[in-house]
């Protein structure tokens, strides 16, 4: 499949989430946490986009294209919500730095993806810049998901 930015790709994972001997619900129940699912979604996401080149321990992104020389960094959407702010500035007793989230997102294309109705996932490729831009605190609120993705598909019908 092409990458193309800011159009929503929707995948069907059902029958293929397994962990031994786990039932179905309780392997959804465990990637429904951003912090495990985005494991699991960086390394399969170049199954999906062959484009994509998965970077291991690399802490600025998660992904390139070599061709293109593009960096890309994932980011789960879960019922809390997306942060794409850096990794350094999510959690209990870090601060937000607009200098730095700006000039990370500069540099950055978004993988954003919703795992909020797994085994449903939905993908979206978005200019960092421009989703700083829309969202300058680096938080996209669970509130505001359907209209993030929904916004994307009516772009993609009439441009499609």
């Amino acid at each position: 499949m092409k990458i193309k930015h800011n159009k929503v790709y929707e995948f069907n994972l059902q029958g293929s989430l397994s962990f031994g001997d786990l039932n179905d619900s309780s392997v959804i129940e465990v990637l429904s946490d951003g912090r495990v699912s985005s494991h699991f979604l960086e390394r399969h996401l170049p199954l999906w986009f062959p484009e994509l080149k998965f970077v291991s321990g690399c802490k600025d992104h998660d992904h390139i294209h070599e061709s293109l020389g593009l960096k890309y960094d994932q980011k789960c959407f879960t019922r809390r919500g997306c942060r794409f702010m850096p990794s350094s500035m999510i959690g209990a007793g870090r601060k937000f730095n607009e200098e730095k989230f700006l000039e990370k997102s500069n540099k950055l294309i978004y993988i954003i993806c919703d795992i909020t109705e797994l085994p449903k996932v939905q993908v979206m490729f978005k200019d960092g810049a421009t989703l700083a831009q829309k969202y300058p605190n680096g938080v996209i609120h669970f509130k505001e998901r359907e209209r993030f993705f929904s916004s994307q598909k009516m772009v993609d019908m009439q441009h499609g």
